[in-house]
């Protein structure tokens, strides 16, 4: 698809001074694509110099306007010396490439300099005319929206959702290249640009071709990420999912809220239709005429996914937007049944299992060719195996949620998956057309023989029960077998339905799905530790960290399970493990939203016990045991949650029906325990520090946090703000989980201080990051919105 681009220069303004005699400058102008430059004349003496050229002129392929950005580099120019650069702008043109979307941008720029910043901006007109090419063998996806938000956009209907896409790329990194000896610093720092910006073009390119094979026009959930090896080069990562959106026309008609359905005892969920339900835009063609060759059949260790696909059905109630649909078992089993985003259409989850996590060591100096990508294909192959493997155990066909991580130190490179294992309503139909959506489906024919024998039917065991009900607990059941539980957890009746069964806690990497009942408001909690390491090389200290990951994220666990049942609740939304690697340091660092959901049971009061015999230690202890139940009988008025009956017999009761199995000692035990109630063990200066924590003091009043795009709960939130980030270099010679955690509950407080004229204010999507260097060295960033 042959295409032309067109540029215009209007002016500049607020350029630094460059010519110290007039302090003023002679500012011109570089455009460069690929390989053809335009110029545009000196404009002398002036800071905010005018030029008003006409149009430049590129004739380029579509494909090379997908790869390469469009450079607009500003000098001063000098007569007997090499011209001064000013700074840079980087402009990509992915989004001039959509058909129904614009051909042109203008506006004033940032002028970007790798030395020194921000200097200036600059006011360009960029227009692109594509020729429209039907050639199914062209190598360039142009129309392809890519979407970083994790939910659909809100001017968008969903037509299909194709599922999981993935692309890796690999180029060697100047920074390493010889050159880099005898070039300046902006020299090097403008090689890296321009090879990032270009990677990320052609990721999306790869991406979007593959989006285009199962008649897709959009990726939502995208995920780019860029992994510096050193000398073996850089990758550049994108996963996403893959989807048809159209266009969201129509206004859905708002439903009497005083009206409620009754769910028939006969009738499947699934298909329940309203003449409320809008009328759905017209289908994109059958996806059942191909067969990509990215999906193929599972392995024999998933052959138990498909049974339970059909247990979970929709809520009773007419959904407001039209679902996904779900193509029956005509193609096969997606090798990865993940989605990257965290919010779905009503109905389109069935059950939800909790998180899932996979974790690996690799060295870099193993990889036999740095250049070809697959090594690295085969390493992410092995790690999202294993994360659908976790989701089958759990009786659950998709993963949602999904995201990617590395952790690169040297030689060593940490990979880590997580997502959280749901059932996917397969059922599923549009209302009115009973066509379906997904166009991969999650089970496999063969296994369809009797889906019935390890899982009741929903309908039989909800029935009579209103739609409302039936929404607002049924996301929440297990979806494996009780007869047979995959790991150790303690289930209780449904407080709601009084016939399924639930868990007592539940992690997961999702937004708040909107059908189910909470109590009260959420909060955000963070857990971290900080554990040192000898050094070491090579396949030893690839063994070193790969011993101590189990204990990281059992510690991380531990601190999210304490502070989740001192602040009163019993689920975790959007939760965020990361591990940083360090010379001699391993840090992990957890943060997710608490919240209470109505259908399960309330959390257990935390138990104290110690070795300490004399009178002093047993007061002390009986204190302490004291301060945790005022501290949780407070944070449960914090939350609104002391107005729920079950969660007030629970706290008045020190001995609760249903008890958590997991022991807090030091050693994990790892079968069914006979505790009923969680315990911590005081017997050293770690444990008293453990608990010390737990009584950390929360944010400024008028403040609230999250890690969701939204709080959790009764909130009302009157508008968006802004986005804030804030950074922070701290040195880690003393490394204690302590220090961590103090320097993050400083940045906190300061952010909250810089803050105060805006409350009440709440601090969404709050995340953390670290990157330690070779002097232990932590750079923490933080951005809240």
């Amino acid at each position: 698809m042959p295409g032309k681009l067109k540029v215009r220069i209007l002016a500049a303004r607020d350029l630094p001074v460059m010519d110290r005699a007039s302090d003023l400058a002679d500012a011109f102008v570089e455009v460069r694509f690929g390989q053809d430059l335009e110029k545009t004349e000196v404009f002398r003496k002036s800071l905010n110099p005018e030029w008003n050229t006409d149009w430049f002129k590129f004739e380029v392929d579509d494909e090379e306007l997908q790869d390469e950005p469009l450079q607009i580099r500003v000098l001063d120019y000098d007569t007997y010396s090499a011209h001064d650069t000013i700074g840079k702008v980087y402009i990509d043109l992915n989004s001039l490439l959509w058909k129904d979307g614009v051909s042109e941008i203008s506006g004033w720029m940032p002028i970007f300099d790798t030395m020194h910043g921000i200097r200036g901006e600059i006011n360009v007109m960029v227009r692109v005319e594509l020729i429209e090419d039907a050639n199914q063998f062209r190598q360039s996806s142009c129309g392809v929206h890519f979407f970083s938000s994790t939910r659909v956009p809100s001017c968008y209907a969903v037509q299909a959702i194709h599922g999981f896409v993935e692309e890796l790329v690999v180029n060697n990194d100047p920074e390493y290249q010889w050159i880099d000896m005898i070039r300046t610093p902006r020299a090097s720092n403008e090689a890296r640009q321009r090879l990032f910006s270009k990677l990320s073009g052609e990721l999306q390119r790869k991406i979007g071709l593959k989006v285009l094979e199962v008649e897709g026009n959009a990726v939502i959930g995208y995920w780019q990420c860029f992994d510096m090896e050193g000398e073996s080069g850089v990758v550049v990562r994108g996963i996403g999912t893959a989807a048809t959106l159209k266009k969201n026309t129509a206004v859905s008609p708002v439903k009497d809220p005083t009206k409620e359905e009754t769910v028939a005892p006969d009738e499947p969920l699934d298909s329940h239709q309203s003449s409320a339900s809008p009328q759905p835009p017209k289908q994109p063609p059958s996806p059942s005429k191909q067969t990509p060759s990215r999906l193929q059949l599972s392995d024999p260790d998933l052959s138990t996914v498909g049974l339970l696909a059909s247990s979970g059905g929709s809520s009773g109630q007419a959904p407001k937007i039209i679902p996904p649909k779900i193509l029956g078992p005509k193609i096969a089993m997606m090798e990865y049944p993940f989605f990257t985003i965290k919010t779905f259409p009503p109905n389109f989850l069935a059950k939800i299992g909790g998180a899932v996590t996979a974790r690996s060591v690799k060295l870099l100096d193993r990889i036999h060719n740095p250049d070809e990508p697959e090594t690295r294909d085969m390493w992410w192959s092995e790690i999202r195996t294993e994360i659908r493997s976790h989701a089958a155990a759990m009786g659950c066909n998709a993963v949602v949620g999904y995201k990617e991580r590395t952790s690169i130190f040297d030689e060593i490179c940490l990979l880590s998956a997580t997502g959280t294992a749901a059932v996917v309503n397969v059922g599923l139909r549009e209302a009115q057309s009973h066509q379906a959506i997904l166009t991969a489906s999650l089970e496999r024919v063969e296994l369809q023989k009797d889906p019935m024998a390890t899982t009741p039917p929903l309908n039989d065991s909800l029935e009579g029960m209103t739609a409302t009900e039936v929404s607002q607990c049924r996301l929440c059941h297990i979806p494996y077998n009780d007869a047979a539980l995959p790991f150790p957890v303690t289930l209780a009746t449904c407080l709601l339905c009084r016939k399924s069964k639930v868990p007592d806690v539940l992690f997961m990497t999702i937004e708040p799905p909107s059908e189910l009942g909470y109590t009260g408001r959420g909060c955000c909690i963070q857990a971290r530790i900080c554990k040192t390491k000898k050094k070491a090389q090579g396949e030893i200290n690839a063994a070193a960290i790969s011993d101590a990951l189990p204990f990281i994220e059992f510690e991380l666990h531990r601190q999210l399970m304490n502070r989740l049942k001192v602040k009163g609740m019993n689920a975790l939304f959007g939760m965020r493990v990361t591990v940083t690697v360090g010379e001699n340091v391993l840090v992990g660092n957890a943060i997710a939203t608490a919240v209470y959901i109505t259908a399960m049971p309330p959390p257990t009061p935390l138990k104290i016990t110690s070795k300490d015999t004399s009178e002093s230690g047993e007061r002390h202890l009986k204190e302490l045991q004291q301060r945790f139940v005022d501290v949780t009988a407070r944070n449960r008025e914090i939350y609104d949650l002391a107005s729920h009956p079950q969660i007030n017999i629970s706290l008045e009761s020190e001995s609760p029906t249903h008890g958590a199995i997991v022991d807090e000692t030091n050693e994990p035990q790892l079968s069914s325990g006979h505790t009923e109630t969680f315990v911590i063990e005081l017997d050293d200066t770690e444990d008293r520090q453990n608990i010390a924590d737990l009584f950390e003091p929360g944010l400024p009043q008028g403040f609230y946090s999250c890690s969701t795009d939204k709080l959790p709960g009764n909130v009302e939130l009157a508008h968006h703000l802004q986005t804030v980030t804030m950074m922070r270099r701290q040195n880690l010679s003393d490394a204690s989980t302590k220090n961590l955690n103090n320097t993050f509950s400083e940045m906190v407080q300061s952010l909250c201080f810089k803050l105060r004229s805006n409350t009440p204010c709440c601090l969404c999507r709050l995340s953390w990051d670290m990157f330690l260097t070779d002097d232990n060295i932590a750079y923490v960033p933080q951005s809240p919105r």
